[in-house]
């Protein structure tokens, strides 16, 4: 009897590590659902098993962040973007990300819906279809903490756990942490991050961006870094600002250097103005974004 209860023993001790060890591999642990979450609106989002039909209404970022935790064949249906990532270009387009096509969204039967305007948001939620805002994204994002917490609420939706997004986020670290090892003992340069109208007009990046958090880690200063979000600034602001590095998005860059007013800035006058991919810097490729920053700052830390 003693020996069947040693048995009995050994077989329960065997079961649960069984058990442990099957829990610690990442595709076989179950996944916690129903997820319930709760956006910087209030909003309340349920979903009761993984997502698999996603659409994303803007920003871009959401679509970056779905690509790097491995989800991009559930991007059924995007609004169109020079910023989309290529993974996920073969989603049905669906218009301009402040007034979707509500009709293609209906059809297209998405589990979640990523993005958008809170009034978008109202019009989805009266047709029963679930989408996450994220909550005033655009000021709410102020760095690479309010990005990773975003990352883990995008990992919590359509995964039930924020397991890959903490993957995610110790390699983002790692990539930043290499590339601010190379930049030890730089000379602090003065930038600005610029984003251009259609009509020329300017906006800076100021205090409180991602932005300014990777001009910083970069050993630079932030020329508007006495503003606070993205704000409005004038050619006669720039002039006096005199930025020795300008960055801007790739695709404003004609809209900045076609300006013949702004020749007698230092950045225009080195050939030191240069467009960047600005929509990853909310986004799941802060590494990148940061290699983007300091290769342009300091070329000499990085040679060929």
């Amino acid at each position: 009897m003693a020996a069947n209860s040693s048995g009995r023993c050994v077989t329960r001790w065997q079961a649960l590590i069984l058990a442990l060890f099957l829990g610690m591999l990442p595709g076989l642990a179950r996944a916690g659902f129903p997820v319930r979450i709760t956006d910087g609106e209030g909003h309340t989002v349920e979903l009761a098993k993984p997502p698999q039909r996603i659409v994303v209404l803007g920003p871009a970022l959401y679509a970056y962040m779905l690509v790097d935790l491995g989800a991009a064949s559930r991007v059924v249906g995007m609004t169109q973007s020079a910023d989309n990532p290529v993974e996920v270009q073969s989603a049905l387009p669906l218009g301009q990300s402040l007034a979707p096509d509500l009709e293609r969204i209906v059809k297209l039967q998405p589990d979640l819906v990523l993005g958008g305007t809170e009034t978008v948001h109202k019009q989805l939620t009266a047709l029963n279809i679930v989408s996450y805002t994220g909550g005033r994204t655009g000021a709410g994002i102020q760095g690479s903490q309010d990005v990773f917490a975003l990352l883990r609420t995008i990992g919590q939706l359509i995964d039930g756990d924020t397991r890959s997004a903490e993957r995610l986020i110790e390699q983002t670290r790692a990539e930043m942490s290499a590339v601010e090892a190379k930049l030890a003992g730089s000379v602090r340069s003065r930038v600005a991050v610029l984003y251009a109208g259609p009509r020329g007009n300017l906006f800076a990046a100021g205090a409180e961006t991602p932005e300014d958090e990777l001009i910083e880690r970069s050993v630079a200063k932030n020329v508007f870094g006495h503003l606070r979000h993205h704000k409005p600034v004038s050619v006669e602001e720039l002039l006096r600002q005199q930025p020795e590095v300008i960055l801007i998005d790739q695709n404003q860059l004609p809209l900045l250097t076609g300006q013949s007013v702004l020749r007698s800035v230092s950045a225009m006058r080195s050939g030191r103005v240069f467009g960047i991919n600005a929509a990853v810097h909310g986004s799941s490729r802060l590494g990148l974004a940061l290699r983007s920053y300091a290769q342009r700052i300091h070329p000499q830390a990085f040679p060929p």
